[in-house]
């Protein structure tokens, strides 16, 4: 039993290896967040959960700073709704999902030519208990969730741009 799961586990590189896997976000010389998406400017977001979502984003497309001179922009827009669900006889609602849209544009900052855009979509759910401040605690640890979810969405979709239009950074010869 154990040689087998070996066995798996080196075809399984040996496949991954084969066919040109690499990491989107890989540390290195030529990677992505050192190249092309340390001059991404993120705008501000409205609201408390759209500053939350532009610190994630932050943290997730400039981990490493962003650069003092910025080439894009990314807009983002974020959209909420609730909807309450189990609703029990004495019609009160025991459990809540929250849907968020986030759409997001990468543009150039210098003559604002559209990239790429695209929508990011996340569903969260909590209970709906008797005490209001433990409803509001699971309501809000919901909130954060989806943001960080929303965030990593974005963050791996404009790098999987970068990756594959790889020549927008590069001067040409």
């Amino acid at each position: 039993m154990l040689w087998c799961k070996r066995t798996r586990i080196i075809c399984s590189l040996v496949i991954i290896s084969a066919c040109g896997f690499q990491p989107v976000l890989k540390k290195g010389a030529t990677s992505l967040l050192e190249s092309e998406m340390r001059y991404i400017e993120i705008t501000p977001i409205a609201d408390r959960i759209g500053q939350m979502l532009r610190s994630h984003l932050v943290q997730e497309i400039t981990p490493l700073g962003k650069s003092l001179t910025t080439k894009y922009r990314l807009r983002v827009t974020l959209k909420e709704t609730k909807q309450n669900l189990a609703i029990k006889k004495s019609e009160v609602a025991t459990r809540a999902n929250l849907y968020f849209v986030a759409i997001y544009e990468l543009t150039m900052k210098s003559n604002g030519r559209l990239l790429v855009k695209g929508q990011s979509h996340m569903t969260t759910s909590f209970n709906i208990l008797a005490e209001p401040f433990s409803t509001m605690v699971a309501e809000k640890n919901a909130r954060a969730r989806a943001v960080r979810e929303i965030s990593l969405d974005i963050g791996l979709k404009t790098a999987s741009f970068f990756r594959t239009n790889n020549s927008w950074g590069k001067k040409p010869a």
